[in-house]
């Protein structure tokens, strides 16, 4: 399942909710493109540290640090699907775009 953000100017981004096979696979460079280049350069750093065994870990959590990355910088919920998303991620979700 995905839910979608909205900032002020109209930019919307999506997350998937659960395990993201895109982390799994590349490591931290999914961030790159998610807008969260710190993010990015740690756990590449930590993937060549621990020889690809964080990139498990992250995997299954990269999903909901994205989606609190997003809802902490000015992005809102939009659309369908928070009734899952917010609960299943333990944020709490005020109100929607």
């Amino acid at each position: 399942m995905k839910v979608q953000f909205k900032n002020q100017a109209g930019v919307i981004r999506e997350a998937k909710v659960g395990f993201s096979w895109t982390i799994f696979f590349f490591g931290g460079f999914p961030f790159f493109f998610r807008g969260m280049p710190l993010h990015a350069v740690a756990f590449i750093i930590a993937g060549m540290l621990t020889w690809g065994i964080s990139n498990l870990v992250m995997a299954f959590i990269g999903n909901k640090m994205t989606a609190k990355y997003y809802l902490e910088n000015g992005y809102l919920p939009h659309g369908p699907g928070w009734d899952y998303a917010g609960p299943s991620w333990g944020v709490e979700v005020a109100k929607q775009v």
